[in-house]
């Protein structure tokens, strides 16, 4: 809708049909009761033109009620020639509910202007304080209505534009959940599925049914440990967030216990065949809870990628330590002979395990860094926190 005099009525479809047919249908009648005899000659055509403007300007409201609140102007005037009131103030009773209810206050406040002075010119005109009450109450009658429509009508487009703010932010949320299902399901899947099909690749060159008895064992327990995880994540969507059970025994992910989490990824790689080296220290229960599950969602994906990417049998180092307000996150692993830096991301990886992990430290403030330094693939997380 655009603002200003040439205003575009908000009118629906329904009232605009009505007015203009109210207004034909009035025009119509008016100038067939027209009895020329009663007026002279010029005044009969005058009022005939007063009956024109009036009932124009009242069909023009159903579009442009600014206009039609200008056009109004003329039959008034006419009206203090001929003497014809009554169907020029019912017209302008209308077209000042519309005006006063649509049109900018600084184009209401002059259009009351006009009408009380055009009000009052008709009271010195008729020399009677009668029209003062038969033409000034009526109008200030309309003048009330449209002030009470304006009200419904701001406060209409208020709750209209408070609606579209709150599906706004409620998609934005649900953007965001749909992030962070997105970022969790591949957590939660990514590193036990890994672990299962590494193992599952080198149990085909086992002969030793007793390597090959140890390596069906760590694969179950690697699928249960994901089947839990994906069942506590899918028990928070069902309930809320403060639903999830404490007190599994998963790879530390839903516990926040990161020491039990190290623990679990350190066995892993070790099972994997790697040698794996862990740096940490001790006071990460007084983390906020924040803090700890994306250090934990880090490391294992972070584990992941070396158990997917890293030589088998090579070294590969875990830390995770802490200063007075960030918690800093370090892995190494050596890099295939296969791997070439100059050509961007590993080429086996989709990316969307590193991107996750950018997007979680984000969240948070901190900085991530990686690639290939030396030979090895570094990753260097640092998340800030505040005492909890």
């Amino acid at each position: 809708m655009r603002e200003g005099f040439n205003r575009t009525s908000p009118l629906p479809v329904w009232l605009r049909v009505t007015l203009v047919l109210f207004a034909a249908i009035a025009l119509f009648d008016d100038l067939r009761a027209l009895e020329p005899e009663d007026h002279a000659a010029t005044t009969t055509v005058l009022v005939a033109v007063q009956m024109i403007l009036s009932y124009g300007s009242l069909a023009l409201v159903a579009w442009r009620p600014g206009i039609a609140s200008a056009l109004l102007l003329v039959p008034l005037v006419l009206a203090l020639f001929t003497h014809s009131y009554a169907f020029t103030l019912i017209c302008a009773v209308i077209i000042t509910i519309a005006t006063v209810s649509m049109l900018p206050r600084t184009l209401t406040l002059l259009y009351s202007v006009v009408l009380a002075t055009w009000t009052i010119t008709a009271v010195v005109v008729e020399s009677t304080t009668d029209a003062l009450w038969l033409m000034g109450t009526p109008l200030v009658i309309g003048v009330v209505i449209g002030v009470a429509l304006r009200f419904f009508v701001i406060q209409h487009r208020e709750n209209k534009a408070r609606l579209r703010s709150i599906e706004a932010a409620h998609q934005q949320l649900r953007e965001q959940e749909r992030l962070e299902l997105a970022r969790d399901l591949h957590d939660v899947v990514a590193h036990e599925l890994t672990l299962v099909t590494m193992q599952a690749a080198g149990a085909h060159r086992q002969n030793d049914p007793a390597v090959l008895h140890e390596t069906i064992s760590t694969m179950e327990n690697a699928a249960r440990s994901g089947l839990q995880e994906l069942r506590t994540l899918l028990h928070i969507l069902r309930e809320s967030p403060g639903a999830a059970s404490r007190n599994d025994s998963s790879s530390g992910l839903t516990t926040g216990s990161l020491e039990n989490l190290l623990d679990s990824l350190s066995a892993s790689l070790t099972t994997s065949g790697f040698s794996v080296t862990v740096k940490t220290v001790d006071g990460f229960d007084k983390l906020p809870t924040s803090v700890r599950g994306t250090a934990a969602r880090i490391l294992q994906e972070a584990s992941t990628n070396i158990i997917k990417y890293a030589p088998a049998g090579s070294e590969c180092l875990l830390s995770l330590t802490t200063d007075s307000n960030s918690v800093m996150i370090r892995t190494e692993n050596e890099l295939q002979h296969s791997y070439r830096p100059s050509y961007g991301e590993y080429p086996m990886t989709s990316g969307y395990g590193l991107h996750g992990i950018q997007e979680r430290v984000a969240l948070l403030n901190g900085e991530v860094t990686y690639g290939a330094q030396d030979g090895r693939w570094v990753l260097d997380v640092r998340i800030p926190f505040t005492d909890a």
